[in-house]
């Protein structure tokens, strides 16, 4: 609602690739276009103001970006310099910043800094957040967002035709999560840390395999390029399919993430106790090897 709120027909706003996919679909939907950055694997995945300076180069009508840290897919977060040069950026340009910040409470290194921290937020920001990631809500589709009163009363109206309300006995369950506070996390986002190096760990071992240690959300974003030449893939989607037939494993391709960010990459999600995830890629090392002969 959020995009397609401040995205009039025309405008151009600057989006991560990789991204989640919905980013891409709701400009488009609102009769903008999407500006593609790509996140460099040898940045870690960080989105760069330069980069996103070079492609913005000569357009006339970008009004926005779409930012989300801790990052899906790749698992990567913005520090607080990062954030900083981002928000110079767009008070130069005189541009939004949606911030989706729902994996916020899943950093293993360093601490999140917000979007929100800025002191001008309220003329720049609107962030997003959501109880589907720390609280696992997922299937109540519970969100909310933090933004000028301005641009709230107008979602109010956007809210109330598109959705209603949400179900009372959801909004009941997100006051109880709001009560019981973040405290309690701490010791999940030990296990999650754990998921994540073991993850890492069994994918270091994978011939062909590169992988980044993603200090956020609970994903890695493996390159297995030269894995799927070794096997003779033509590409990352013919890859997935056979080791989900051959192997029994499920990996998501980056192709999923528009637009080219993801040619060559898996997704990774390690939302697994430490022993599945061990057996998982296990298999797939194992698959590995006896395709290529070692």
């Amino acid at each position: 609602m959020t995009i397609a709120l401040l995205t009039r027909p025309g405008d151009e706003v600057v989006v991560q690739d990789p991204s989640f996919p919905v980013y891409e679909s709701v400009i488009r939907f609102a009769g903008g276009r999407p500006v593609f950055v790509r996140l460099r694997e040898e940045n870690e995945f960080r989105l760069r103001i330069e980069d996103v300076e070079d492609v913005i180069k000569g357009l006339h009508r970008v009004r926005g970006l779409i930012i989300n840290t801790p990052h899906n897919p790749t698992g990567s977060i913005l520090g607080k310099e990062d954030i900083e040069e981002i928000i110079r950026f767009a008070k130069r340009r005189n541009m939004f910043i949606v911030s989706d910040e729902i994996y916020e409470d899943f950093v293993y290194e360093g601490k999140h800094y917000s979007f929100l921290q800025d002191p001008d937020w309220r003329d720049y920001i609107v962030y997003i957040s959501g109880f589907s990631k720390t609280w696992s809500m997922t299937g109540l589709r519970i969100g909310y967002v933090i933004a000028r009163e301005e641009i709230i009363k107008k979602l109010e109206v956007f809210a109330t035709n598109v959705y209603s309300c949400p179900p009372a006995p959801f909004q009941l369950a997100a006051i109880k999560a709001l009560e019981l506070g973040t405290k309690w996390f701490e010791r999940y986002l030990d296990e999650y840390r754990r998921r994540r190096d073991a993850a890492y760990e069994e994918l270091s071992k994978v011939p062909g395999v590169r992988v980044i240690k993603g200090r956020g959300a609970f994903y890695l974003f493996p390159n297995v390029k030269e894995v799927a030449r070794a096997v003779g893939a033509r590409d990352v989607d013919e890859l997935a399919k056979r080791v989900l037939f051959e192997a029994g494993i499920v990996f998501l391709p980056g192709t999923a993430f528009p637009l080219r960010g993801g040619e060559g990459y898996f997704r990774v999600s390690y939302a697994l106790p430490v022993e599945r995830i061990r057996e998982g890629i296990k298999r797939f090392r194992d698959w590995v090897k006896d395709k290529v002969g070692l």
